[in-house]
């Protein structure tokens, strides 16, 4: 474990005793690629939430939650990661982050939230604010948010060469600013509607803008849901040699079926289609690149030792790419809630 998740777990730990909840969870797993790569994963993560305070209509809550992620690399395939090869000799990464939040409610119906997060690999370091404010309209039928974040990452400097021989110069220094709007609708106690649009800009490539609409349908008889999701993302603009990737164009969908079955056992499967076309700074190549994955889970609620909630859970998912192979991850955990 990294300092940054001891000194966060710390805090958080110091909350528990009046907090209104507060969990931990571990878990870990196995990747393996069919281009010869493979690692071990282990995450511990923990939250906690406040109490909330009321002063009227206005009520207040105050979350904290931290993680730690160690990877173990394997294979030959490794030696081709740049990243790993030059800044992990141990082939050891530690992926840990922090976050905190406040967040407002009036009446119920009205919504402000402001936050920060840092992410941290000891090598490369990411730090971001953000806020977003919430209305539900026409009797808790329509919520409308809007959310702005700022990021800011600092990374290894490279200059690596393009295709054309040019020295590509990227900063090692990257500014991120996000905009979006979002809507969900209830048309009915069994089905959720939500849209989203979002507006990016960086300081390494070109603006960029999504949108996103999902569907959640519930059926009470079977006790069971469907999730569908769509997204386009558009990356198009010109492009200079502190850019290393070319304009982007990419569309996704996915499917999910949720079951509920007796004993609190809790099921899923999913889909996810995606497809990105870039054309590059060099030659204005057209590169296509598609993936495919599936995905199964099983979550199962038990009482532990202590008569607290326990969370037991295991997950596949098989990821086929029509240029990196395909990939396994399988993993497993735990977790209880205080």
């Amino acid at each position: 474990m990294t300092a940054n998740f001891l000194l966060c777990l710390i805090v958080a730990i110091s909350f528990i005793d009046a907090a209104e909840a507060s969990d931990v969870f571990q878990r870990m797993g196995r990747y393996t690629s069919s281009e010869g790569e493979s690692r071990s994963l282990l995450k511990i993560s923990g939250r906690v939430d406040a109490p909330h305070a009321m002063s009227g209509n206005l009520q207040t809550s105050f979350s904290i939650s931290a993680s730690s992620e160690l990877a173990s690399f394997e294979g030959q395939a490794v030696t081709e990661n740049d990243y790993i090869k030059k800044n992990f000799t141990s082939r050891r990464k530690t992926d840990s982050s922090m976050d905190g939040g406040i967040d407002w409610i009036y009446g119920k119906r009205s919504e402000v939230s402001i936050g920060a997060s840092r992410l941290s690999d000891s090598v490369t370091v990411s730090q971001g604010v953000r806020g977003s404010f919430g209305q539900w309209l026409f009797g808790d039928q329509l919520r409308v948010g809007f959310s702005a974040q700022r990021l800011s990452t600092t990374r290894p400097g490279a200059t690596p060469l393009d295709k054309d021989a040019v020295t590509l110069t990227p900063s090692s220094r990257l500014d991120t600013t996000a905009y979006g709007t979002s809507f969900k609708s209830i048309l009915n106690p069994t089905t959720i509607v939500t849209a989203d649009v979002a507006s990016v800009r960086s300081t390494d490539r070109p603006p960029l803008q999504s949108y996103a609409a999902g569907l959640k349908q519930f059926f009470p008889d079977c006790a069971c849901a469907v999730h569908a999701d769509a997204g386009r993302v558009i990356n198009l603009g010109k492009l200079s040699t502190s850019m290393t990737t070319g304009e982007l164009t990419a569309v996704q969908w996915s499917l999910a079926y949720l079951q509920t079955f007796p004993g609190q056992l809790h099921g899923r499967l999913g889909y996810r289609y995606a497809r990105e076309d870039e054309f590059t700074r060099a030659y204005q190549d057209h590169l296509v690149f598609g993936a495919d994955s599936y995905s199964g889970a099983l979550s199962k609620d038990v009482v532990g030792l202590l008569q607290q909630p326990v969370t037991l859970d295991l997950a596949m998912t098989r990821y086929i790419h029509n240029s990196a192979g395909s990939a396994t991850t399988v993993e497993m955990g735990a977790g209880v809630k205080f």
